[in-house]
């Protein structure tokens, strides 16, 4: 296993408009059991593509959904 390091300070925005482009085209599905992820996505605001973790609840959720979906090439 390879472990890729990830720079939040020059990739948030990229990884932010990949989870926006995800939810916008309903390729992304949550299971309701994932409430903190839910809450967090609610709750989030951000500015061109900059999250706002003050009026986010639950960022580190939103944080490892940006992750997670990284490695997928979007359309």
């Amino acid at each position: 296993m390879k472990v890729v390091p990830v720079n939040f300070t020059t990739e948030h925005k990229q990884m932010l408009s990949n989870l926006h482009i995800m939810v916008n085209k309903n390729y992304l599905a949550i299971p309701s059991k994932f409430e903190k992820l839910i809450t967090s996505l609610r709750t989030a605001y951000a500015t061109e593509y900059s999250l706002n973790k003050e009026q986010t609840s639950f960022s580190d959720s939103l944080d490892a959904l940006r992750l997670s979906l990284k490695g997928y090439e979007i359309k």
